[in-house]
């Protein structure tokens, strides 16, 4: 058996000049291993004290993208060394190896390995240059940046593509330095600074350099390492080359540019091929729906039987009991049911939404501000002390209440929406509809109080019950409406735009407060009694309805195609398990960034652009 392994050696490439005493000092502490298919020889990120050559079979070489899933890197087969860069670099594992076959592999140990690496240079030479490229190689998929460029291309990429090893507190950018390479980070943090903007963390997967090449201007950051850290870097031409190759890297960098800086317009050199949108206008379908990861939450769902049940039980309660304790649990329930079940809803329908914490303060800060607000306002201009006393038969009264009313919620929304990170229509969609509900969510309350006061505890419950089947039809839709109006008026993120289209914005704009107002004016304006009033009511609601659905739509079109944009389909990404793929998609992945919840199987931020991470 030595002799066999011996004339293998032999006649590997790799060890061609190695002394034949060297061959078999190093066979003699070799040994053959065989594997059924599927097991896996190495894992990634273990210890790696020894490595293999295949004999027979063949092996796939797999790694761990940033957000969980495996990306096959290779198959390899008759030959071919495996496990060599844990050995070389004194590391662990940087892949996993699976059996696609039986496999038969000959096991060198960290001592057999070192003799043939000490007996031969060009061994030596020759495996530290493949294992850099592999490295590269590795590194380049995991980042995902370029997961649209086929798997043989990428490894050219790897050639032309250096590794570069830095220091804590080195600065690898200077702001308004002149354009240079693209950097993408592989190891370590780097804080990024600029004059006007926020400081910001990047990490592994995160990249750098862009906008300069991009815009053929000088740098628009200073980049520092807070640890020491490690870069693959790419020079100017390189970059260009890929850019004009690949449309879909070139909608990548386009999206990232509309992110990261918005007022500069993309170098014509740098342009799109013909026929390739580049645009913010450009179409929305980049993708199906069905097929971009997108986030259809049912949490409404569980709280709508959770409230409404609870509601429920306490109206019975406190009709069978007369305690004041069930019947203040009715008043609190019978406010929330209605709002909090449309604000999740809503919610459902975002892709890059914000935690429901922030959405529960939202709630919160309109309750505890805007109706304070509006009531002494429509107390010292409107109504004295006694609402009931004016009557909304007259126009001007409820075009008064709708202004104050929507005026005291907006004020709310538009201290959140002056934020940067306020990038998408639906921000403003699902922002509109939390300030909204919580205004009245708080005034079902008030008004239920108002008749319990009077020792009226069925018609307390009748208005609850009510006001919580129509709250759809109220506040929540209305203040969504004039919060994307506020959105489009405020909103910079086009600003490269031409003035026409800048003009179209802003119509867009006031048309959205404008109708919120109208639907609000026609909701409390009394033009005809009875049964009428209700349907009058119901019509007005309805056409709500409609033009939130036609704006949640056009919302979700927006978010999706920022997120296929930046996270265009992966080649050769495989679910290992399909429990793993379950419980990977059971959870939306938390940009570290922005705080942003994006579907599970996005790369990058549609909000911030930065890389995603799942937490091990």
């Amino acid at each position: 058996m030595s002799f066999d392994i011996v004339g293998f050696l032999r006649n590997h490439t790799l060890l061609h000049g190695v002394p034949e005493t060297e061959l078999e000092n190093a066979a003699s502490t070799m040994e053959t291993v065989r594997f059924p298919a599927g097991e896996w020889l190495m894992h990634e990120a273990e210890e790696g004290n020894d490595c293999y050559l295949v004999l027979d079979g063949k092996v796939q070489v797999h790694t761990r993208s940033l957000i969980g899933k495996q990306v096959v890197l290779a198959e390899l087969g008759y030959g071919a060394l495996i496990g060599e860069i844990a050995l070389i670099r004194n590391e662990k594992r940087t892949a996993g190896i699976k059996a696609l076959g039986d496999v038969t592999v000959l096991r060198l140990d960290r001592t057999a390995f070192q003799k043939l690496a000490e007996a031969s240079p060009f061994f030596h030479e020759s495996l530290t240059y493949a294992a850099e490229l592999r490295m590269k190689h590795g590194l380049l998929r995991k980042a995902s940046i370029w997961s649209s460029i086929p798997d043989s291309e990428l490894r050219g990429l790897a050639e032309i593509t250096v590794r570069r090893n830095v220091a804590q507190d080195e600065t690898i950018l200077q702001e308004g330095a002149p354009k240079e390479s693209f950097y993408m980070i592989s190891g370590g943090r780097f804080e990024t600074t600029s004059t006007g903007q926020h400081r910001a963390v990047m990490e592994t997967g995160d990249f750098f350099g862009e906008v300069a090449l991009l815009a053929e201007q000088p740098q628009s950051a200073t980049i520092t390492a807070m640890e020491d850290g490690e870069l693959l870097v790419m020079g100017s031409a390189e970059f260009q080359a890929i850019w004009q190759h690949y449309a879909p890297v070139r909608r990548q960098f386009a999206e990232v540019m509309r992110i990261r800086r918005p007022d500069l317009v993309i170098a014509p050199s740098f342009g799109a091929a013909e026929g390739d949108e580049m645009a913010p206008s450009a179409k929305h379908d980049l993708l199906p729906a069905e097929k971009a990861g997108t986030i259809r939450s049912t949490r409404w769902i569980d709280l709508l039987f959770l409230l409404g049940g609870l509601f429920a039980v306490c109206t019975v309660m406190a009709v069978w009991l007369h305690n004041q304790l069930w019947q203040m649990a009715a008043l609190l329930a019978g406010g929330l049911v209605g709002p909090v079940t449309y604000v999740a809803y809503i919610r459902g329908s975002q892709q890059l939404g914000f935690s429901y914490v922030r959405l529960a303060w939202i709630f919160v800060l309109s309750a505890a501000v805007a109706v304070p607000l509006a009531s002494v306002v429509e107390r010292q201009w409107l109504f004295g002390l006694d609402r009931t006393a004016v009557g909304f038969t007259e126009l001007s009264v409820p075009l008064s209440v709708a202004l104050i009313e929507e005026g005291a919620k907006l004020i709310v929304c538009a201290i959140l929406l002056r934020g940067g990170r306020m990038r998408f229509l639906m921000d403003a969609v699902v922002f509109g509809a939390a300030a909204g509900m919580g205004f009245a969510a708080v005034e079902s309350m008030v008004y239920g109080w108002s008749y319990l006061e009077q020792g009226s505890t069925g018609e307390m419950l009748a208005v609850l019950w009510v006001r919580a089947l129509l709250s759809p039809l109220g506040h929540g839709t209305w203040t969504a409406i004039a919060a994307a109006g506020i959105w489009y008026g405020l909103n910079r993120r086009h600003a490269a735009q031409r003035t026409w289209l800048v003009g179209r914005r802003q119509g867009l704009a006031a048309a959205l407060l404008l109708a919120a107002v109208a639907l609000h004016l026609l909701w409390d304006f009394h033009f005809v009694e009875g049964l009428w009033r209700v349907l009058s009511m119901v019509a007005v609601g309805a056409g709500g309805l409609l033009l939130l659905y036609g704006l949640l739509r056009k919302g979700m079109k927006e978010e999706i195609y920022a997120i296929t944009a930046l996270n265009p389909l992966q080649q050769n990404e495989v679910l290992s398990e399909a429990a793993a793929a379950d419980a990977l998609k059971a959870k939306p992945l938390v940009c570290g960034g922005c705080k942003t919840q994006s579907p599970p199987d996005a790369r990058y931020c549609a909000r911030c652009g930065q890389a995603l991470r799942r937490k091990p």
